[in-house]
């Protein structure tokens, strides 16, 4: 019975929550979804800001788990020392897959958990931001810190850009994919699916990745 309250809460959270963000959905709305009182977001989360971090961390942990897995057997493997944009495909590749592996169980909820990582930064969460950074951190960091070997030499800062530039490109991309999808189909009478989509992503990041640095910050 506890879980699966628990669960009818998370799922009208994460809707709400991605349909019209962080700040403006209230309990009252996610206890309505999910046919709960009050009291029981109360007990199991302890507060808004307790449920807007169980949110994030249902797709995060799974995520962070598999991005792990794969990095470890990429870090074992007998290519790794080629430099380049090979590498650097593989690497995003693996960001890509641990992404999937979210869409799992719903093929909506890549989408839905992209949106939710977009609200954590562009709204006004800074306890959520502290949390991501304390339980996944790591995990981002060791990645960031393989695809660093095969970008150009870039000081801290430029690295910083860089990076979220990328990611901020792979957070629109899925965020967008449904409406993408959509327009390309009327636009072009042309169905894409996700495993396209996510082939096609990678790419363009990792050549992205290898630029130049140009402008001021050479």
């Amino acid at each position: 019975m506890t879980s699966s309250t628990i669960d009818r809460i998370l799922d009208a959270a994460e809707v709400e929550f991605a349909a019209h963000g962080f700040v403006e959905t209230s309990l009252r709305t996610i206890t309505s979804k999910a046919k709960v009182n009050l009291a029981a977001v109360n007990y199991h989360f302890g507060s808004k800001k307790g449920l807007i971090q169980a949110v994030t961390d249902r797709f995060l942990g799974p995520l962070t788990q598999n991005l792990q897995a794969q990095l470890s057997a990429y870090e074992q493997s007998s290519h790794k020392s080629t430099i380049g944009e090979q590498e650097l495909q593989a690497l995003f590749g693996i960001l890509a897959r641990s992404c999937q592996q979210v869409a799992q169980q719903n093929q909506h909820s890549l989408a839905v958990f992209a949106r939710l990582i977009n609200m954590a930064y562009s709204q006004s969460q800074g306890h959520l931001r502290k949390h991501l950074t304390y339980q996944y951190g790591s995990s981002f960091l060791y990645f960031m810190k393989l695809l660093r070997q095969h970008m150009p030499v870039m000081n801290n800062e430029q690295f910083f850009w860089r990076f979220h530039y990328l990611l901020g490109t792979l957070v629109f991309a899925l965020s967008s994919s449904e409406s993408l999808v959509a327009i390309c189909e009327r636009e072009y009478e042309v169905s894409r699916n996700l495993d396209q989509i996510m082939s096609d992503l990678v790419l363009v990041m990792a050549r992205a990745a290898q630029a130049p640095i140009t402008g001021e910050y050479k």
